[in-house]
């Protein structure tokens, strides 16, 4: 399948291309990493942020004579950085998969804001579809899951708290 199709749409805006950005970048390309690299990585952040958490909720007179609810709460607490990494993430690669997988490419021709809208060919569409379906979809699946396994956690770690309080 070729991309010699006459486009009015600039590179830098046709979705395949946004794809291979998103996948090149740094930032996103930890997404696509094998699953020990990914949960590593995940792990990684959030024992980076514990200490700095363990630092601020070691402000709190309540939390200063109790190590067990200071570090719960820290634990709690520093999850917040790899869950906005993880929730970063799934809005990227949700955007570039709606963009793939939509019939039309919404585009701009100039720095003007004058939104063009362009359908796409059948065979842009037979391989944009192809992309989300084996490369997008299950890093999306993958994402969402350790968000979800994230938040199961954290409810956990939070129902230890409770307890620990009542």
């Amino acid at each position: 399948m070729s991309l010699s199709i006459n486009s009015p749409v600039p590179l830098k805006q046709r979705p395949t291309q946004e794809f291979i950005e998103l996948k090149s970048s740094v930032f996103f390309s930890i997404a696509t990493k094998d699953h020990s690299s990914f949960y590593r990585y995940l792990v990684y952040i959030w024992l980076l942020s514990y200490p700095i958490f363990l630092i601020i909720c070691s402000g709190s007179y309540a939390l200063q004579n109790d190590l067990t609810k200071l570090s719960i709460i820290s634990l709690i607490t520093s999850s917040i950085v790899p869950f906005l990494f993880l929730l970063r993430q799934s809005l990227g690669w949700g955007y570039i998969n709606k963009r793939l997988l939509s019939r039309t490419i919404a585009y701009e021709e100039s720095d003007w804001h004058d939104g063009q809208i362009w359908v796409k060919p059948e065979t842009w569409k037979c391989r944009e579809n192809l992309i989300s379906k084996e490369e997008v979809s299950p890093v999306i699946i993958r994402i969402r899951s350790s968000l979800y396994a994230l938040l199961s956690i954290i409810i956990l770690i939070l129902g230890i708290y409770l307890y620990l309080i009542y």
